[in-house]
């Protein structure tokens, strides 16, 4: 598996994609803090400058943009694993490591480590900007730090948990569909309009779906699931989703 790793890192770090999904996900996450904070000073939505004053504010701002940091999440690994198939790269790595699983898992986790290390850098980011810019518009960063500093950095671990989750569903996408586009079309149809409508038609029918519950991990817990439930529940679709890519690689063909 520590080959096939190392292959896939070497292909990682290389600007254009080292610098492509990490640019990505900073630019997205410090406008989704700067916009948060200019609809509270505004007073638009549910989010108020008295609540992301609070010891959660952070996690607020953050819960806001759960479903876009899920998608671009799920797309970095969906493109990472498909390429394989569309470039027609797969056959010569088969070549060099013929034992599918541990080619597999190194490729899977390496992009997770890339993927997890993207999330971190962003929000490290993000928060610097939110800190820089919320006192501007009235709003208090004091509570983060001090009452607030565990849910603070909560915020991270649940980011990270999350973004792994999307990204393992990302993997089962490319393997199903064998090609970058359909996968990330695929998963973006899923979390955003599929999901959102069966939750606003059958509200129970949240409980069970895995976006949901990947969000409310980020969340700490919604309205729609709570902290535990999602927790435990979204590890165990993640698991099986994980199981699912393995079996899926193992054992289809792979055209000449």
């Amino acid at each position: 598996m520590s080959r096939a790793f190392r292959s896939e890192w070497f292909k990682i770090r290389r600007p254009a994609v080292l610098l492509g999904g990490l640019g990505s996900m900073i630019a997205f996450a410090m406008l989704a803090v700067i916009l948060t904070i200019v609809r509270a000073d505004h007073g638009r939505g549910a989010v108020t400058v008295a609540h992301l004053s609070q010891a959660d504010g952070f996690s607020q701002m953050m819960s806001r943009a759960s479903d876009l940091l899920g998608i671009f999440a799920l797309g970095i690994v969906a493109v990472a694993m498909a390429q394989e198939y569309s470039n027609g790269t797969l056959r010569a790595l088969l070549m060099r490591e013929p034992r599918r699983l541990r080619l597999f898992g190194g490729k899977l986790l390496a992009n997770l480590v890339y993927l997890a290390g993207s999330v971190l850098v962003a929000m490290l980011l993000a928060l610097l900007v939110a800190v820089i810019a919320a006192p501007s518009k009235g709003i208090s960063t004091s509570a983060w730090f001090g009452a607030g500093l565990g849910t603070t950095i909560s915020v991270f671990g649940n980011m990270v948990i999350a973004a792994v989750g999307f990204g393992i569903f990302g993997a089962l996408l490319a393997l199903l569909t064998r090609a970058p586009a359909p996968a990330v079309i695929a998963g973006v149809a899923w979390i955003l309009p599929v999901e959102n409508l069966l939750a606003n038609a059958w509200p129970n029918i949240g409980h069970w779906l895995p976006g949901q519950q990947l969000t409310a991990i980020i969340a700490g817990g919604n309205t729609i699931s709570g902290y535990t439930w999602a927790l435990a529940l979204g590890l165990s679709m993640v698991a099986v989703a994980a199981a699912a890519s393995a079996t899926l690689f193992r054992r289809r063909d792979v055209a000449l």
